[in-house]
């Protein structure tokens, strides 16, 4: 068994075995409009590896907030109705998006359910769940703090950082 980081496992195109590439494109693309950095950070592949983990060992925001698992419906309905919700109201696919549009959208989604989007938890749910999701990737790690000038404060001190566990 390899331990990567997230950022480590895209570089290295490691297969996904929860999301399909279509869902996994439109994690990194939602994620990083509303997170910067989070495509780069491995987002994609963060919550891929989360959703095929024993429930015990998931990080996912949904365990916190004891949402019933399984959790890769949660994610796979609530793409759909994004990219759905998208298509009806601009005529494009998600990734043809300015990024105007884009915000908009996603003003749109942290209030109520965009026209179109059914199926699926609601739209502010999703947006808080793949937001704590994003961020939890792109700023929880030492050198992420480090990089923002916060002094990292764990209530644990870590006797390691992410990068140097074999």
């Amino acid at each position: 068994m390899v331990n990567l980081t997230p950022a480590q496992a895209k570089e290295r195109k490691i297969p996904f075995q929860a999301l399909n590439k279509d869902q996994a494109a439109l994690i990194d693309h939602l994620g990083d409009a509303i997170v910067p950095g989070a495509k780069k950070v491995g987002l994609s592949h963060y919550i891929d590896h989360q959703l095929s983990a024993k429930h015990a060992d998931n990080l996912l925001i949904l365990r916190y907030l004891r949402v019933n698992p399984p959790f890769d419906g949660f994610y796979a309905s609530s793409l759909t109705a994004f990219e759905r919700a998208v298509t009806r109201k601009y005529n494009k696919n998600p990734s043809e998006l300015t990024e105007s549009e884009m915000t908009d959208f996603i003003t749109i989604m942290m209030q109520k359910n965009p026209e179109g989007w059914n199926d699926a938890p609601p739209a502010p749910f999703f947006y808080f769940v793949l937001r704590s999701d994003a961020i939890d990737v792109t700023y929880g790690t030492m050198a992420a703090f480090d990089s923002l000038d916060i002094p990292y404060m764990a209530h644990i001190d870590p006797t390691q950082t992410w990068e140097n566990i074999p």
